[in-house]
């Protein structure tokens, strides 16, 4: 997928324009959702962009589109940075059996959540051992305390596991 297809995917999100962002990415590989998300956000925002792939990390750009990328080698069980403004997760969630403690871990920290995932309840081991259809997405992030949950694009996927889907969480109030 290219920067520009997953800015697309993501492109219906609402930000604050009004001043600087501060972004989490957990799982964010070599960054093609991290450099769409930069180029959503307002000039001088700041994204955090996590994966245990040094390999991975090094490709990502230091500034995309006006926004600072920190790259920060570390696992989805380590200690999370915040609070933030949003979390970005993006074909992450199919890759962690316990959800439910991930997501509690990262109400802590923020009040909105992307989340991209292919819409399929059916595993393909090894590369969506534990898949999230959007419908129980939403059941999991409403326990999770996030009420507030809305559509933001769709596309099929090269892999046949179900169409890719982008949603958006968020605390209401």
């Amino acid at each position: 997928m290219t920067t520009a297809e997953a800015r697309t995917l993501l492109g219906r999100v609402r930000v604050t324009r009004c001043r600087p962002n501060r972004w989490l990415e957990l799982g964010c590989g070599t960054g093609t959702f991290t450099r769409a998300l930069a180029e959503l956000l307002p000039t001088d925002s700041t994204i955090t962009a996590v994966d245990r792939n040094e390999a991975a990390l090094r490709a990502l750009p230091a500034m995309h589109h006006g926004v600072r990328i920190n790259a920060m080698n570390a696992d989805a069980e380590d200690p999370l940075p915040g609070p933030v403004d949003g979390v970005l997760l993006a074909n992450v969630l199919h890759f962690v059996e316990d959800k439910e403690t991930l997501l509690a871990r990262i109400a802590e920290v923020a009040r909105t959540v992307l989340l991209v995932e292919y819409d399929t309840e059916r595993p393909l081991v090894p590369w969506v051992p534990f898949p999230l259809s959007w419908k129980n997405a939403v059941t999991l992030f409403a326990k999770a305390g996030f009420d507030d949950a809305s559509v933001l694009g769709e596309r099929p996927s090269r892999y046949g596991n179900g169409p890719l889907y982008a949603m958006a969480f968020s605390v209401d109030g």
